[in-house]
C-alpha cells in the first residue's frame, strides 16, 4: 500500500469531491467514497478522477480509463522512486571524503560501475550529479578510462554515450533534453549525445541539447558554449562556440587514423579536408581580411 499517496487522496480528494458536488449536485460524501474506491482498486488519484470525470462514467468505459491511469501511475511512481534513490546514491558517494585515500576511491568507482555501468579505470570527482528529469527514461553509457571531474552536472534524460578515454573537467554541464517553445512548454523532448573517444572538455563548458555528436579527439575549450555538432579532431572555443583549428593537419590525421583505428572506422581524408576547409581555412581568410581592413 502506498500510504503517502493514500494520505494525499484523503487531503485532496475531499476538496475535489466538494468541487464535483457543487458542479453536479451529488453527495460530497458519496463522491469522496468513489474517489477512495478508485484509488484502492485502480490506484487512480483524485485529480485524475476529476479530470477524467469518472464520476459520470460507468461500466467498461470507466474500467478502461482506470486501467490506463493505473498503468501510467505505477510507471510514474517507479520512476520517482528511482529518482530519489539516485539522489540518495549521489548524496553518499559524491562526497569529498571518498577522495581521501585510494581505498575509498576504489569503493566509489566500484559503486558507480555497479549503478551506472561505467567502464574500467574511471575517475569520478566529488559533487558530480548524474540525473534524469521529467519522468524521461534516458540512459547513460560510459566507456573505459573516463574522467568526470568535480562539480560536473550530467543530464541523461535522453541518451548519453561517452566513449573511452574521455576527459570532462570540473564545472562542465551536459544537457540531453529540452522543452518546445510553442504551446505546451511542459512536454520535455529527450535528445541524444555521443561523445567520441579521446574527447577533452575543459572547465565550465556547456554542452547544449542541440549538440548531438562530439567527434573523437575533439577539444572543447574552457567556458565554451557548444550548440552544434563538433567534427572529429576539432578545437572549439568561445560563446557562441567556434572552431579555431584542428588537432592534426589532413596528412597527420590520416597517419594517426591508420595507426589507431580499423579501416571501417577511419575518417576519409576527403571528409577531413572538407571539414578543415569549412571550419578552419575559411575562418583564417576571414580573420586576415578583417585585419587588413
Amino acid at each position: 500500500m502506498d500510504f503517502r499517496r493514500l494520505r494525499m487522496v484523503f487531503k485532496y480528494g475531499w476538496k475535489d469531491a466538494m468541487m464535483i458536488s457543487q458542479e453536479t449536485g451529488r453527495s460530497r460524501i458519496g463522491i469522496f467514497m468513489d474517489i477512495l474506491s478508485c484509488f484502492l482498486n485502480y490506484y487512480v488519484w483524485s485529480n485524475q478522477y476529476r479530470k477524467e470525470k469518472l464520476y459520470s462514467l460507468q461500466g467498461d468505459k470507466r474500467k478502461e480509463i482506470c486501467l490506463k491511469l493505473q498503468n501510467e501511475n505505477i510507471k510514474r511512481v517507479q520512476w520517482l522512486n528511482e529518482f530519489y534513490d539516485n539522489y540518495k546514491f549521489l548524496n553518499k558517494w559524491s562526497r569529498l571524503k571518498y577522495e581521501q585515500s585510494a581505498n575509498l576511491q576504489k569503493k566509489k568507482w566500484d559503486a558507480y560501475t555497479q549503478r551506472y555501468g561505467f567502464g574500467k579505470n574511471c575517475v569520478i570527482g566529488h559533487d558530480v550529479l548524474l540525473v534524469r528529469h521529467h519522468h524521461l527514461n534516458g540512459t547513460i553509457s560510459v566507456g573505459n578510462n573516463v574522467l568526470i571531474a568535480k562539480h560536473t552536472l550530467i543530464d541523461y534524460s535522453g541518451v548519453l554515450i561517452i566513449h573511452d578515454n574521455v576527459s570532462i573537467a570540473n564545472g562542465v554541464i551536459i544537457e540531453t533534453h529540452t522543452h518546445p517553445l510553442e504551446k505546451n512548454r511542459q512536454t520535455p523532448i529527450p535528445g541524444r549525445l555521443e561523445i567520441g573517444e579521446g574527447v577533452k572538455i575543459l572547465s565550465n563548458a556547456y554542452i547544449s541539447d542541440t549538440c548531438h555528436v562530439i567527434g573523437r579527439y575533439a577539444r572543447i575549450g574552457a567556458g565554451t558554449y557548444v550548440r552544434s555538432n563538433v567534427p572529429r579532431y576539432a578545437i572549439m572555443m568561445g560563446n557562441p562556440a567556434k572552431i579555431i583549428g584542428f588537432l592534426y593537419s589532413p596528412e597527420e590525421m590520416v597517419e594517426f587514423e591508420n595507426n589507431n583505428f580499423e579501416e571501417n572506422d577511419r575518417t576519409s581524408i576527403e571528409q577531413y579536408e572538407n571539414d578543415y576547409k569549412k571550419y578552419f581555412s575559411s575562418r583564417v581568410r576571414e580573420i586576415r581580411t578583417f585585419v587588413k581592413k
